[in-house]
């Protein structure tokens, strides 16, 4: 009655493979795709996108919107980004990219795919190339090899068309110092705050006043649909006989040996010696001559752990002895991660430069890469196993039952057939509250709730399993009389006249301080004024003490301008905020952002580049659209 319900396979495949921008390759003679089906959805520039091809990228998209959302896509998300469009415009984008790689002469060898493929380390066991698991992995993700192929050609072709067309961009080093000054450039902002709590008091809700707000308002205190089930719930809990044997453990840890890597860690203690915040090249090489000489002392033989508690600035490591315990690549900043995982067990390193200061470090351990053994893994893979065939189990369950109560007519007759079987009923509920049995998954919800009285549900998973539910009755929506709802919409109506008085103001407070100091209209009227004190563009928060929106407004302020035009609301409050002070940045820390600052706009332009390239490409296409999709 219904299909076999397919399982998702494992995260780290999938993190494997997006990670890699699903590239891929056929080299044992199967051959590029094309697809079957010649229905023509779009052509650009004369070449035809087929109504395969968009299927097939739906698809995917659909896939990778649900593992982003962890399973379950937001109800009429899909609409607010113009999910269908968007699937076609990743499509045509793909055309007017391959055609003008093809003008520009660009080539992507089948060899370079291959070695592309050879060397990803999920189609790998014991690090060389597996073709059994290559299949399974592209199986376990619903690709076949030839859409692999495709992808992964897609993906060459679009990186080296934006390295062609950016090849002649470059960051002088004006710019990134401009930028640098920008960004670490320290504005000092103060202002008050004005919250709507604090004229409720002052608003008197009339009979007639909550009247004419119910009706003008009905919209908001119409109630929602309600439903009203009778269920079925088949529990994974309540199977017993998923066994797994010794031998599919083992031919499942050979399969996915390479998810049971352990990377390289080393074990290494440090003595920091920090560089005060704008400190400039003399004192920078004068703390570095005592990091010299404290290294000095342990090379004649003085305990490094000593000369820690002594003389380290990391209060997290320094009472230990500099301590830092094991640690792999990518957990440590770049120059310190460099240092150790170039040094050998015992070696104590020159002084290393970070952004925290000058470290000496002493390498204690190296735990090389491995691979965990079956006999430590055996349980987990064992558990894992077992899940999945509880899964399996529990749908096959799920189908016969489901056979046999469309063919009996009902639950209820399927009930009286099965004397261990016990149905539950819900009291009304709506999408907004549901019942725990169902929780707050939207698209199971929305299924349920578009079922007419009496209708029968699909199969649906919930947490505990199965359910099958059919619908007993249905409440529409329908206003309730002011009394019902008396206490909401006073509420809301003296929170709304709250704001407006509060909006009111906080712009006559505005406008005084545009005439003389807002310290002096804020003490006049018995209100608190606060600062923000000194912070950097790059905070978003003002430390904290402002809502983002309110610190995008001061930001714009300077000494020619102390005050915004208008008011800043954020939620229930009002913020009045004036300009105080400006810090040029250190202009000593540029040198250690150089690289980085540089990189971060090169990559800005590159990308800005490309985008404009692409929309010219649009503009200059000839896109006719043939079918609806």
């Amino acid at each position: 009655m219904l299909s076999t319900i397919r399982q998702s396979t494992g995260s780290w495949l999938i993190k494997c493979i997006l990670g890699i921008i699903v590239i891929v390759f056929v080299f044992w003679g199967v051959g590029s795709f094309r697809s079957q089906r010649l229905d023509v959805v779009t052509t650009v520039n004369g070449e035809d996108i087929l109504m395969e091809s968009y299927r097939l990228a739906h698809a995917n998209m659909l896939d990778n919107y649900r593992r982003m959302f962890g399973g379950q896509i937001p109800e009429g998300f899909l609409d607010q980004v113009d999910f269908k469009q968007q699937v076609l415009n990743g499509l045509i984008n793909e055309t007017l990219i391959r055609q003008a790689a093809n003008e520009a002469g660009i080539i992507v060898s089948d060899i370079e795919i291959q070695n592309i493929i050879l060397s990803m380390p999920a189609f790998q066991h014991n690090k060389v190339f597996d073709q059994g698991l290559y299949e399974r992995t592209l199986g376990g993700v619903r690709l076949t090899p030839a859409v692999f192929e495709a992808q992964v050609r897609q993906q060459v072709l679009t990186d080296r068309l934006k390295a062609l067309l950016s090849s002649g961009l470059a960051v002088t080093e004006a710019e990134a110092r401009n930028h640098y000054m920008f960004e670490n450039e320290e504005i000092n902002l103060a202002y008050v705050s004005i919250d709507t709590s604090e004229c409720e008091t002052e608003v008197n809700a009339t009979e007639q006043d909550l009247t004419l707000w119910h009706e003008s308002h009905s919209e908001n205190y119409m109630t929602e649909p309600q439903i009203k089930l009778r269920y079925l719930v088949l529990e994974e809990s309540d199977i017993d006989d998923a066994n797994v044997t010794d031998s599919e453990i083992e031919a499942y840890y050979k399969d996915h040996e390479n998810e049971y890597e352990v990377k390289e860690r080393r074990r290494a203690r440090h003595i920091l010696l920090k560089i005060p915040e704008g400190a400039d090249e003399d004192i920078i090489g004068e703390i570095r001559e005592k990091a010299q000489k404290i290294r000095g002392q342990i090379e004649k033989g003085e305990d490094f752990a000593r000369l820690a508690k002594e003389n380290s600035e990391d209060i997290g490591s320094a009472d230990k002895g500099g301590e830092l315990g094991f640690f792999s690549k990518g957990m440590m900043v770049k120059p310190f991660e460099e240092a150790v995982f170039s040094m050998k067990e015992g070696e104590i390193s020159r002084p290393v430069l970070t952004r925290f200061g000058w470290h000496i470090i002493e390498l204690e351990e190296i735990e090389p890469d491995r691979v965990k053994p079956l006999t430590e893994v055996k349980k987990s893979i064992a558990t894992r196993l077992k899940d999945q065939r509880i899964k399996s189990m529990i749908w096959d369950r799920a189908n016969e039952a489901y056979d046999e109560i469309i063919e009996l007519g009902s639950l209820s007759d399927f009930a009286e057939q099965h004397d261990e079987i016990e149905l539950k009923t819900t009291e009304f509920f709506s999408q907004k509250e549901p019942t725990s049995v169902i929780g707050r998954d939207p698209e199971l919800l929305r299924i349920l709730f578009a079922l007419n009285s009496g209708e029968l549900s699909s199969l649906l998973r919930i947490h505990q399993g199965i359910l099958i539910a059919e619908v007993l009755e249905k409440k529409a929506p329908y206003l309730p009389s002011l009394e019902e709802v008396r206490e909401q919409v006073e509420e809301d109506y003296v929170r709304e006249k709250a704001k407006e008085l509060c909006r009111l103001k906080a712009g006559e407070l505005l406008e005084a301080a545009k005439k003389r100091e807002l310290e002096t209209t804020a003490r006049e009227e018995g209100r608190e004024i606060q600062q923000t004190g000194l912070f950097k563009r790059t905070d978003k928060t003002a430390k904290g003490d402002l809502p983002p929106a309110v610190v995008q407004v001061g930001l714009l302020l300077y000494e020619g301008k102390v005050c915004p035009d208008e008011i800043v609301e954020s939620g229930n409050t009002f913020y009045i905020l004036t300009f105080k002070e400006k810090k040029e940045a250190d202009i000593a820390g540029f040198a250690a952002q150089k690289d980085a600052i540089t990189k971060r706009i090169l990559e800005q332009k590159q990308q800005t580049l490309f985008e404009d390239w692409l929309k010219h490409q649009w503009d200059q296409a000839s896109i006719k659209q043939v079918a609806k999709i």
